[in-house]
């Protein structure tokens, strides 16, 4: 009994045995194959990454080389940019220059309207430059020699200014008749007009004469010589038109300013015979005020207003 007992207990424990040893197999077994499917799929993720992480490095790669060529064009369209507004610059700057210079012109061409708007005003309006007197023995017609000097500084004034032009007024003295007074004062007048035409080639038409006949003395003067000597004369009178007169005096300012810039001498308060300025060249309006469309359009509108009357004639 003890003995089937005993036999029992070892088969028992053989059996036991046997079967762990067969688990233990079959665990290891278990274990390798999923050891090895481990490593394949660890094997086949490492290769996925890798070929992922390549594609992307690939990827950035080319963005950077995009991004490259990308800064390059911002860059090149940077310098166009600044030559366009360098350009739009310039063009601003000479735009504003043709402005400034068109408010000249427009300028040039009122100030050349109101110019000749007052020389035409002032076209039959003279100014008196100076007086002057010729002196003559009683019951003479003839120039002394002492008021040659005079008659010199008088052709020299016409000459130079062809616009200027004498009144001459002829007187004698109180003694005699008035019809002898008249044609020695007349005589006298005649003289200084042959001496201007004759010796200096001066134009009729700028000379202006009159005999005033005698002179008559005043309440309670004396008949004296002096005073009789001081009435035998030719009172000389130049004049010059407004406008060629102004024209002379903006010259004679002008060359003053270019001679020196700080000292500028005051314009004469009284022109003299001998100083009177020439005539000059007529003024031209200004280039830009000869193709202002809106200057040549008032002009004709400014001359329609002139009738006979202001030239001189009769309607």
């Amino acid at each position: 009994m003890l003995r089937r007992l005993a036999s029992l207990i070892l088969c028992g424990s053989l059996a036991t045995l046997g079967s762990a040893c067969a688990t233990k197999s079959f665990v290891q077994k278990q274990v390798g194959a999923t050891e090895s499917k481990l490593t394949r799929q660890m094997t086949a993720t490492e290769t996925n990454l890798t070929e992922r992480a390549e594609l992307q490095e690939t990827k950035l790669r080319e963005t950077a080389d995009r991004t490259g060529e990308s800064r390059l064009a911002i860059d090149a369209a940077d310098q166009r940019l600044n030559g366009l507004d360098m350009r739009v610059g310039e063009v601003g700057t000479l735009a504003s220059g043709a402005k400034a210079r068109a408010d000249q012109a427009t300028v040039a061409a009122h100030d050349a309207e109101a110019r000749l708007s007052q020389r035409f005003a002032s076209r039959n309006t003279y100014r008196l430059l100076d007086t002057k007197a010729v002196y003559f023995n009683s019951g003479q017609t003839e120039i002394r020699s002492q008021d040659v000097n005079e008659l010199e500084a008088v052709a020299k004034a016409l000459t130079a200014n062809p616009s200027a032009s004498l009144e001459l007024q002829g007187f004698a003295d109180s003694r005699g008749s008035d019809r002898y007074n008249r044609e020695l004062a007349r005589e006298r007048v005649e003289a200084v007009m042959r001496y201007l035409v004759q010796r200096h080639g001066i134009e009729l038409r700028q000379l202006q004469a009159i005999s005033m006949g005698k002179v008559a003395l005043s309440a309670g003067e004396r008949a004296s010589p002096e005073a009789l000597a001081r009435a035998r004369r030719v009172d000389i009178r130049l004049l010059a038109p407004w406008s060629s007169w102004e024209d002379a005096q903006t010259q004679i300012d002008r060359g003053a300013r270019e001679e020196t810039a700080t000292v500028v001498p005051a314009p004469p308060a009284h022109a003299t015979i001998a100083t009177l300025p020439a005539q000059p060249e007529p003024a031209q309006l200004p280039q830009a005020a000869r193709v202002d469309p809106p200057a040549q359009g008032r002009l004709p509108e400014f001359l329609k207003t002139i009738t006979l009357k202001d030239l001189g004639g009769e309607e």
